[in-house]
């Protein structure tokens, strides 16, 4: 038994000419939305796992302040996420963001620290949350999808 098959090209002739005609300020535009989605997404983890403080109500204290210091390089509330607030740098080739949390004792937090000394003369260790970290690496995780998620979706509105 034999199998003939008989294609036509042209469909595909005609897509790779428009994916050729694709003009670099299109591909920027692309790539920057892509990234800020990137960040946004990764900020909005970040936030939801940073740890609030509790404090009883006589200490005057009111916990959150490490919450609401993460930004994505400007001073913007980081709970509306807004996708053009986020500051994206270029260099070449290589898009960076920069997702930071300006609160003095952020690292202290995330990455664990000493104790004050005891009367005894020793020192505790406070583990770190990690919540940063975690958070990278389950973007890291989710990344493939959402990329080909957003190139789908670029290529089809593009090209209908």
């Amino acid at each position: 038994m034999s199998v003939i098959g008989i294609w036509d090209t042209k469909e595909l002739k005609e897509w790779i000419d428009k994916v050729k005609g694709l003009t670099e300020e299109e591909i920027e535009k692309f790539n920057e939305q892509t990234i800020k989605e990137i960040a946004a997404r990764a900020l909005a983890k970040m936030i939801a796992r940073t740890p609030v403080g509790d404090y009883p109500p006589s200490s005057g204290k009111m916990g959150g302040t490490l919450r609401r210091g993460w930004t994505g390089g400007k001073d913007v509330d980081p709970y509306t996420y807004i996708l053009n607030d986020i500051d994206v740098i270029k260099k070449g080739r290589t898009y960076t963001i920069i997702l930071s949390n300006l609160t003095e004792y952020a690292s202290y937090v995330e990455y664990g620290h000493r104790t004050r000394e005891k009367k005894d003369g020793t020192r505790g260790w406070v583990d770190g949350q990690f919540f940063m970290k975690i958070s990278e690496d389950e973007m890291q995780d989710e990344l493939p999808a959402l990329l080909e998620k957003k190139l789908n979706d670029f290529l089809g509105e593009y090209f209908k």
